[in-house]
């Protein structure tokens, strides 16, 4: 990504949030659909504490993070430019190709190929993320 200027990466935060979220809530609805079958049925908070705790959902833990600082800085009136400018630059590392953690890619790639909503969940994110590395 070229140099990002704060107002720029606060308009990316802000555009970027909900296509992160539709994700996010798209990959775990599939692992819990892949762990009910495995496993048998659990309720929401079930799953969500197997997620937390489980280190089969470890690599997730990134994303997870990631959503919740974004909504803090752009919810903090204090946050510094640096915050937003380096959360902006971590969503863009997170969804490019070259920058991507490897844990991460092992795990989420192969959900693209299993799941259509999250392939198009991902393809929104995609979109957004090769404007700012772009721009």
């Amino acid at each position: 990504m070229k140099t990002i200027t704060d107002q720029a990466a606060t308009t990316f935060l802000r555009d970027a949030r909900h296509p992160l979220l539709a994700l996010h809530r798209s990959v775990l609805a599939h692992l819990r659909a892949r762990h009910e079958a495995e496993f048998g049925p659990v309720s929401p908070g079930e799953f969500l504490q197997i997620v937390i705790n489980g280190s089969a959902y470890r690599w997730l833990s990134p994303f997870s993070t990631l959503i919740a600082a974004i909504d803090d800085v752009l919810d903090d009136e204090e946050a510094t430019p640096d915050a937003r400018i380096g959360h902006a630059q971590a969503v863009v590392d997170m969804f490019s190709a070259g920058t991507r953690d490897p844990a991460f890619a092992e795990q989420f790639l192969p959900l693209l190929q299993e799941s259509p909503e999250i392939a198009m969940a991902n393809g929104q994110v995609s979109q957004l993320v090769r404007g700012t590395a772009s721009e």
